[in-house]
């Protein structure tokens, strides 16, 4: 069975250094105390603010304009959201709307107001557990599956599905399969790769190309006797680098968050130490590229510079 997260990091020596604080060389790019997801693509920042049951959609150009995205209105959540290309290589928006428990819809925005529903992507007795994500003609959600009022658990997972073609229901990393952790929370694609959260009482961060090759995965959260942790986000930057956020918090320890960067087959990662709020020092993490971006409780968005311990699990 596995340890908690902390418990795997002190046993794999992660912990050489001692936690440190968020930078302070971190810039704040979106002053927003009410900001609650993050996505970034080609220098735009994009970001869920307000509070559950009266949520809009914000965002920030590359020239530092901040504006309530084009198209888009106040609604009960926006569980999910990513930035990607449309077919043409333009920036696109998509999200997951909800304006009742049982009435989510996901849909694309080209952030000047133009907009739409994606349709079909949910087949009878299924529903999309987050936005139908894009990168040019493909497309990758998570989705949640039942049959005759039970869970069905063949079908839950992750797809992928390529324009005029039918979706394809990607891996789980073993452990996550062994463990049954099979609801998606969160995705992100990226040119020829797919990231996903897969979530139970271990939750577990991976990555793996279009066509279902090239796994590399993380163990990112355990929920279980005195831990409470959970997977926020993940995301692709340069050279298909895997990105993590995870929030722990431990009995008679302070909350932390954990960046975990997984690149070239090793895994580095930051614990960051809660500020004097008591809030989690981030609760979403969005990548552009090299940069790295925090959603950060009270604050708002901030480019982060990420300080790794000194030693990566290879």
């Amino acid at each position: 069975m596995h340890r908690s997260l902390l418990s795997s990091i002190l046993a794999a020596g992660a912990l050489a250094l001692s936690a440190g604080t968020a930078s302070a060389a971190d810039t704040v790019v979106a002053p927003d105390a009410a900001a609650q997801r993050v996505t970034a693509l080609d220098g735009t920042v994009v970001w869920v603010t307000g509070g559950f049951g009266h949520q809009k959609l914000m965002q920030r150009t590359p020239d530092g304009t901040i504006s309530a995205v084009k198209g888009t209105r106040e609604a009960r959540s926006y569980p999910s959201i990513d930035l990607g290309h449309n077919s043409d290589g333009d920036l696109l928006l998509t999200y997951l709307r909800c304006d009742a428990p049982s009435s989510c819809v996901s849909l694309w925005n080209d952030l000047d107001g133009r907009r739409a529903t994606f349709r079909g992507y949910e087949p009878r007795g299924c529903r999309l557990t987050t936005t139908v994500s894009q990168w040019r003609t493909h497309y990758a959600y998570g989705l949640a599956c039942t049959r005759n009022g039970k869970a069905d658990n063949a079908r839950t997972g992750l797809y992928v599905k390529a324009r005029g073609h039918s979706p394809r229901q990607l891996h789980r990393p073993k452990d996550a399969i062994r463990f049954g952790a099979r609801e998606i929370t969160a995705v992100d694609i990226r040119s020829t790769r797919v990231a996903a959260i897969a979530s139970d009482i271990y939750e577990y961060a991976f990555s793996q190309t279009l066509t279902g090759t090239g796994m590399v995965s993380v163990f990112a959260a355990a929920s279980e006797g005195d831990s409470d942790e959970h997977a926020r986000s993940v995301a692709l930057g340069t050279a298909n680098t895997l990105w993590a956020l995870t929030d722990a918090e431990h009995l008679d320890d302070p909350k932390e968050s954990v960046v975990f960067r997984v690149a070239a087959g090793c895994e580095r990662l930051e614990r960051i130490d809660t500020p004097s709020t008591g809030d989690f020092a981030a609760g979403g993490l969005a990548v552009d590229g090299d940069a790295l971006y925090l959603l950060v409780p009270g604050v708002g968005i901030t480019q982060h510079a990420f300080v790794p311990a000194a030693t990566p699990t290879c």
